[in-house]
Order: structure tokens, then C-alpha cells, then sequence
């Protein structure tokens, strides 16, 4: 199976750039030391890869409550607030062919408008890199400015997390047992859910990850290394 990241841990210059979008969401120590390893980073520091990933993971992880439920905040009530703000910081080229895009498929959000099939063939990758670059700010500023106006929803955010965790610690345990081969293909699961989840703030649904536990637990079952 071919592993495609939304963020590959190994690629340090991005790894460090995802540093940087998660710290204004991060507080205290954890933020202060983000901060330290960007610094390095930009002052030409030699930084330890898998130290790196684990502050990333670290980083993402604690944040992560707070990231999602601004997501979730332009994807109902802020949306009109976002086109709103997106159309005035791109270059009106770019504005251009969103409005003329958002026209032609309906979209209510600028996510339904990227996940679209006509934005393909609109938008160049040149247009895609310009809006997610204006969208990060968007969301920066909104968090810095009304973030406590989102305490229920990173509640409730915080609740899908241990809803994640839970599950993935479950296919770590049932995985425990397997044989070699069978460890690797779950683990690279668990790597490529937790990409998707931590970094790619993706909505993964918990039916997934319940069949995925499900199935490897009935192979446990019948794994020779249960025997005897």
C-alpha cells in the first residue's frame, strides 16, 4: 500500500512549518518550546528528525480541539464570514474565479467549493497554495479575537479526540499479538489515521475506525500467536 501523508515527518521544512500554523493555538510550555524549535530551525540548528516529529505530534495533538472547532465554526456559521474575508485577500484574479466557481456548483463552504471536481480544472495549484496561505490567517486571527466565544464547541472537539484515541489504543492492543507482518499493516493504519486526524484535521468517522477494531480483533482470534 502506498502511504501518502498530509504531512511527511520526515520532510523537516514542512515538518517546521506545521510548527508554525499550530502555535498560535498552543499555550504555555508547550507553545514556548514549539517556538524554541522553530527558532533553531531558522538560525540553521542541525535538528534531530524524530525529536521533531514527536514535538509536531505533540503540538498537534494539544491543539488540536482548539484548530478543529475553528474549522467547524467556518463551516457553518462563519462560512459567509469566510468567502467574505477570503475574497478580499486574494488577488482579484483569484477572487474572480471563486465567485465564478461557487456560482456554478452551489457550494456553501470554500472546503465544498476545493472538494469540488470543477475547482479542478478552475483552480491551478498556484490559486489553491494562495487561498489555503489566506485561509491560515483567517483562521488565526478569528481564534485570536474570539476564541473563548468557542469554549462548547472545543469541548465537544476535545470529546471526538479521546473518541480517536480510544480507538487507535484499541488496534495498538489488538495489534500487540499479530505476527510481524500483521503489526506493520495495522500500525501503518494507525500512522496513516493519525495523519489524517492530527495534521489533516480530518473528519474521520468513529464507524470507521469501530469496523477497523472490529476486524482486527476477530483476527486476533485466529492468530497463531494466541496459541497456547
Amino acid at each position: 500500500m502506498n502511504d501518502v501523508f498530509f504531512l511527511d515527518l520526515r520532510d523537516t521544512p514542512r515538518v517546521v512549518d506545521a510548527l508554525v500554523e499550530a502555535i498560535p493555538f498552543a499555550d504555555g510550555k508547550l507553545k514556548a518550546d514549539a517556538e524554541t524549535w522553530v527558532k533553531d530551525y531558522r538560525d540553521g540548528t542541525r535538528l534531530d528528525r524524530e525529536k521533531l516529529a514527536a514535538m509536531a505530534r505533540k503540538v498537534a495533538r494539544a491543539t488540536w480541539p482548539a484548530r478543529a472547532a475553528v474549522m467547524r465554526h467556518f463551516a457553518h456559521e462563519g462560512a459567509d464570514t469566510e468567502w467574505t474575508t477570503l475574497n478580499a485577500a486574494v488577488r482579484p484574479s483569484t477572487a474572480h474565479l471563486i465567485k465564478r466557481v461557487r456560482r456554478a456548483v452551489d457550494a456553501g463552504t470554500i472546503d465544498e467549493l476545493l472538494r469540488h471536481a470543477e475547482s479542478d480544472t478552475a483552480l491551478r495549484d498556484e490559486e489553491r497554495l494562495e487561498i489555503a496561505e489566506v485561509r491560515k490567517h483567517v483562521h488565526e486571527d478569528f481564534w485570536k479575537e474570539h476564541g473563548k466565544t468557542l469554549a462548547p464547541t472545543i469541548r465537544d472537539q476535545e470529546r471526538v479526540l479521546e473518541g480517536y484515541d480510544k480507538r487507535l489504543d484499541a488496534l495498538r492492543e489488538t495489534a500487540a499479538v499479530f505476527p510481524p507482518a500483521l503489526q506493520d499493516e495495522v500500525f501503518s493504519k494507525i500512522n496513516r489515521y493519525e495523519d489524517r486526524i492530527l495534521f489533516g484535521l480530518e473528519s474521520v468517522p468513529m464507524e470507521i475506525l469501530d469496523k477497523e477494531v472490529q476486524y482486527y480483533k476477530e483476527q486476533k482470534e485466529i492468530s497463531p500467536l494466541e496459541a497456547g
